[in-house]
């Protein structure tokens, strides 16, 4: 989110700021501004007004406290216009947003009737903080309006910044990844601003839930986290991005544990693909190999992950790579290799090498998830050296329990 200091933060005077003020002016000169007076319960927090409906128990939604009741005199922005472009947009899947139920949401919200919103706040009330508006002094730009232009600000809107004109104006995908408490502002508000403005609009809008730690939402100000420095620190960066990609869930709250994050490293990356390396390694260097083409359905792996990814489904991606690893390790369990190297060299050296190019296969499958883990198994297949373990199983760490090595704990 970005925000000036007004005359004190030199930030404000370098592209951001420019780019605020073209696209102000542009909705502006699209008659798409006009000064309202209003009264609503306004949540500092979210930096949101809502309406009695949206309060739980009289309280905000995302921050279970009660709102602030506020007077005040602002710009006004004219979304009300564009409702049916809106709806239109993303009923014809111009903008796509991901999940399904993310986009019912967002119709539905739509299809009830679009209320204009204040764009503004009076400069006094804001303590200085935020961008004047322009023309109007007494006035600073509403932070949220400053924060979803960072998106073409960045590229440089506003100065005409080649990365500007590549990223976004001449790009055919331009992706949000958002929580599912900022939706309205991204799926909605950002639309009709672009809308008024006449810029292209987001292609993809993907939307993930929250995850939780003992049943509540991780969250700074409740402090009820768990550092992921910490856990990168203590179970390493493959850990934690697999349990990320494997086990949070595309729909609905995950809980996160650290016995889950253990379970799950050990299950699939330990016990599942380094395993299957060390065993084909050993037999390798016992038995030989040739080279072989890899195993039968091992060409539609790259497929099939990417048909999971294009619909931001990291499980469904992940799942595939797992069940390939248990297709390999039913094929040694069928082939028996190590009886072969007795009764048919040739084959048990060929069954060696089918397994040495599905864990090629798998381990540049592997790449977008776990990179470094990727490249150390590649590594490792490519080198002739002896194995060694590519992911160390961690519910047996032999490390001493010091104050280093103790697992992180909330807060």
């Amino acid at each position: 989110m970005a925000t000036w200091r007004l005359g004190t933060r030199s930030g404000g005077q370098g592209r951001h700021r420019p780019g605020v003020e073209a696209l102000w002016r542009r909705c502006r000169a699209a008659g798409d501004f006009y000064l309202h007076s209003y009264e609503g319960a306004y949540c500092p927090g979210c930096e949101q007004f809502y309406t009695p409906g949206e309060l739980i128990d009289g309280r905000c939604p995302e921050h279970d406290t009660p709102p602030e009741p506020v007077s005040e005199r602002n710009w006004f922005f004219r979304l009300s216009r564009y409702a049916q472009r809106i709806e239109h947009v993303i009923e014809s899947g111009q903008v796509r947003i991901v999940p399904a139920a993310r986009r019912n949401e967002v119709l539905a919200f739509v299809r009830a009737g679009l209320l204009d919103f204040s764009v503004s706040r009076p400069a006094e009330r804001s303590g200085g903080w935020g961008i004047p508006v322009p023309d109007d002094p007494e006035q600073v730009i509403y932070v949220w309006w400053d924060a979803l232009t960072n998106y073409v600000t960045a590229l440089g809107y506003g100065s005409d910044d080649a990365p500007y004109r590549r990223w976004w104006v001449g790009s055919n995908e331009r992706t949000h990844v958002i929580g599912k408490g900022i939706l309205r502002f991204h799926a909605v508000y950002w639309l009709g601003l672009l809308l008024s403005a006449g810029l292209p609009l987001p292609t993809t809008i993907c939307v993930h839930d929250y995850l939780s730690l003992a049943g509540a939402k991780i969250s700074k100000s409740s402090r009820n986290n768990v550092s992921p420095k910490d856990l990168v620190t203590h179970y390493g960066a493959d850990a934690v991005r697999w349990w990320l990609v494997r086990d949070v869930a595309r729909i609905g709250e995950t809980d996160f544990t650290i016995a889950r994050l253990v379970d799950t490293a050990d299950r699939d990356l330990a016990n599942g693909l380094g395993n299957l390396i060390s065993r084909t390694l050993r037999l390798a260097h016992q038995h030989g190999a040739e080279p072989a083409a890899a195993l039968l359905g091992c060409d539609l792996l790259p497929p099939r992950i990417d048909a999971a990814l294009d619909d931001f489904d990291f499980r469904a991606a992940t799942s595939t790579i797992c069940e390939a690893v248990a297709d390999a390790n039913r094929y040694i369990e069928a082939q028996r290799p190590w009886h072969l190297a007795h009764t048919d060299p040739p084959r048990s050296r060929a069954v060696v090498g089918t397994l040495i190019h599905t864990c090629r296969v798998i381990a540049s499958e592997l790449t977008p998830f776990l990179p470094s883990g990727a490249r150390r198994c590649l590594t490792q297949l490519d080198s002739g050296d002896r194995p060694t373990p590519v992911f160390p199983r961690l519910a047996k760490d032999p490390r001493p329990a010091t104050a280093q090595t103790q697992p992180p704990q909330p807060g």
